[in-house]
């Protein structure tokens, strides 16, 4: 009996035990007995896909190629039939329209190296650098999975060539075609090396001369534009132009175009190819060149026939002040067979008697003149100061000669002292005067009457 009633008293304990956890789960976890959904089942609400919803991180911008050259970004992709660029120096990568890309399904690579060591005579010398840069096959194999031809320079630059013979027998001034084909040039011949290739293979008889020829005046303009690029600092240009009787050319549309890009681009031309080369100012002189610059002060006045004025008065400053390097440096070296070079450079300049031709045609009264206007127009702009600088420069070289035709010539000493007063205003306000101001103040004591 006693047995029966503790069996009982521990089925109400445990029965109460249970009831007391339901309620308590009940209680702290009210959806407990409640079935969760799978996930396969569950739904999440989404915003409709639309541009402006969807952003794509690191996505690389479209290439949009056109007939200029753009800078590639990195990891961008470019569609095919492009001419494509890439520096190795820096790495940057251009690319632009080909004018034959229809159906040119790859794209043609230039190698260029912005820092290309010119003139190298002793490669020993240099630090073995091989194992930082690839050889132009490796580079070609590298690039078969980009889709693309890789071409040197000198490639890009025979295939100008052979376009611009088939393009100028089809020119019409509207002709895009020519114009980036010359565009395309004038940058590539900016480089020694491919400038003396150039010439090497007739770029001046295939390409220059057709240019200066024309009736175009947009050629004329490019095809001087292009010489003077390529004549720059560059001694093989300058005896090719010499040899293929350029200069008269370039002095004739100095003297008869009207279109100031050809002129200016003439002159340009010719001052690439005269600097340092006595013989080539003498052709010059003996084509009646002196005679050409000074036509160009008789011109109408004009804007761009100041810009002109500064041209020729830059250059025949230039042109006299190497003639007292030359006997400077005569003078100085110390060298046998460099003395020897110098005084056949010095002999060369005195038989051209380039001052005398110049003071016989009244260079020094132009020079007189030109300040005379410039005085009496203050204050001056920037290329007014270029003139004080490149016709003060050329009375103190001439001085000897000059003094004589300018004697007694008071409203010239006034214009030199008229400049004096206001450089030396200029220069207590502003350090960057101060070249000027010793200029005029050297011109008002050399040309001083009183001190004569």
């Amino acid at each position: 009996m006693f047995e029966m009633s503790i069996v009982r008293l521990v089925l109400i304990v445990l029965v109460a035990a249970s009831l007391g956890a339901f309620w308590y789960l009940d209680t702290v976890f009210y959806h407990w007995d409640r079935v969760l959904p799978q996930p396969e089942e569950m739904v999440v609400e989404t915003v409709p896909e639309s541009p402006k919803n969807i952003t794509n991180f690191n996505k690389p911008k479209e290439f949009v190629p056109t007939n200029e050259w753009q800078i590639i970004g990195e990891d961008q992709p470019i569609p095919p039939g492009l001419h494509v660029q890439i520096d190795l120096q820096t790495g940057e990568k251009k690319a632009k329209l080909m004018e034959d890309n229809i159906n040119n399904k790859s794209n043609s690579l230039a190698i260029t190296d912005s820092n290309k060591p010119e003139n190298l005579k002793d490669p020993n010398s240099l630090p073995d650098n091989s194992h930082k840069f690839r050889s132009y096959e490796e580079l070609k194999d590298d690039l078969k999975d980009l889709n693309m031809t890789i071409k040197s320079d000198m490639d890009v630059m025979d295939e100008l060539t052979k376009k611009f013979q088939e393009q100028i027998k089809l020119y019409e001034d509207s002709d895009k075609n020519l114009q980036n084909i010359l565009t395309d040039l004038e940058y590539l011949l900016h480089q020694v090396d491919t400038a003396e290739v150039f010439v090497k293979n007739k770029g001046i008889q295939l390409i220059i001369m057709p240019c200066i020829n024309s009736n175009s005046s947009f050629l004329k303009a490019q095809g001087a534009l292009i010489l003077g690029s390529a004549a720059s600092n560059n001694q093989k240009v300058q005896i090719a132009s010499l040899e293929n009787n350029v200069i008269p050319l370039l002095l004739k549309h100095i003297d008869n175009e009207f279109t100031f890009s050809v002129q200016k681009n003439c002159i340009f031309a010719l001052s690439s190819i005269i600097r340092r080369f006595p013989l080539a100012q003498k052709q010059l002189i003996d084509n009646n060149g002196i005679q050409t610059f000074m036509s160009v002060f008789k011109m109408p006045v004009s804007e761009f026939n100041t810009k002109l004025k500064l041209k020729v008065t830059q250059l025949l400053e230039d042109l006299t002040v190497e003639i007292e390097d030359a006997k400077l440096t005569f003078k100085e070296e110390t060298n046998k067979q460099l003395s020897t070079e110098a005084a056949e450079r010095v002999r060369q300049y005195d038989n051209l008697h380039l001052k005398d031709k110049l003071v016989e045609n009244g260079w020094c009264n132009i020079l007189g003149n030109e300040l005379i206007i410039l005085s009496n127009r203050l204050p001056l702009d920037e290329e007014s100061h270029e003139m004080v600088v490149a016709s003060g420069k050329s009375l103190l070289v001439l001085q000897k000669l000059c003094k004589v035709k300018l004697q007694g010539n008071k409203e010239f000493y006034q214009s030199f002292y008229t400049l004096e007063v206001f450089y030396k205003q200029l220069f207590q306000n502003d350090v960057f005067f101060d070249e000027l101001y010793q200029l005029t103040t050297e011109l008002t004591n050399t040309y001083d009457p009183v001190l004569e």
